[in-house]
C-alpha cells in the first residue's frame, strides 16, 4: 500500500486529501465559522472528531493539516492521517480518517493539560516511526458502509 508524505509526491495526495477535506471543517463548524444548511443540521457522530478529544481540550485547536495518504490502489481504500494543534502545538492530536469517519490515535497525541514539550517530542518521533509501517500492514484499514459527508461540510471546503 503506497504512503505519501508530501503532497508533491504524487497526485494521490491532493485526491485523497480533497476526499476528506470536510475534516477541517468539523473544527470550522464547532468553532460556528460555519453554519450548517439545510436538513443536515449536525456533523454525523463518525466524522465529529472533537467529540473524540478530552472536553476541556476541545475549543484549544487552532491548526489542521494533512500530513500522510495511503492508498490501497486493489481495493480503492484511501485513508488519511491529520495533525490538529493548538497554540505553539499544544494539544496535539493525530488522527487517522478514512470515508467511514475519523479516529483518534492517542499513542501519538499530546492532549493533557500538563503535557511536557518533551511529551509531544516523543509523540511526534513514535509517530514517524511507526505509523508508515502499522499503515503498509493494513493496520487501520477498514470496510462497510461509507459515512455520508453532508453537503454543507464540503461546500464550505470547497470556497476555501
Amino acid at each position: 500500500m503506497p504512503v505519501y508524505i508530501d503532497p508533491s509526491d504524487d497526485p494521490a495526495f491532493a485526491r485523497v486529501e480533497r476526499r476528506h477535506r470536510w475534516f477541517p471543517q468539523v473544527l470550522r463548524a464547532e468553532y460556528g465559522e460555519i453554519e450548517p444548511r439545510g436538513d443536515e443540521e449536525e456533523i454525523p457522530a463518525a466524522l465529529n472528531w472533537l467529540a473524540l478529544v478530552p472536553a476541556a481540550r476541545r475549543y484549544d485547536f487552532e491548526d489542521v493539516e494533512c500530513s500522510l495518504v495511503y492508498v490501497d490502489e486493489k481495493g480503492g481504500y484511501a485513508g488519511s492521517v491529520w495533525d490538529v494543534s493548538g497554540e505553539n502545538d499544544a494539544p496535539w492530536a493525530v488522527f487517522v480518517v478514512d470515508d467511514y469517519g475519523a479516529r483518534l490515535l492517542p499513542e501519538y497525541s499530546a492532549l493533557d493539560d500538563d503535557a511536557s514539550e518533551a511529551d509531544l517530542e516523543d509523540a511526534l518521533r513514535r509517530a514517524a516511526h511507526e505509523l508508515p509501517d502499522r499503515i503498509i500492514r493494513g493496520e487501520f484499514t477498514r470496510a462497510g458502509t461509507p459515512v455520508s459527508v453532508p453537503d454543507w461540510l464540503m461546500r464550505a471546503a470547497d470556497k476555501e
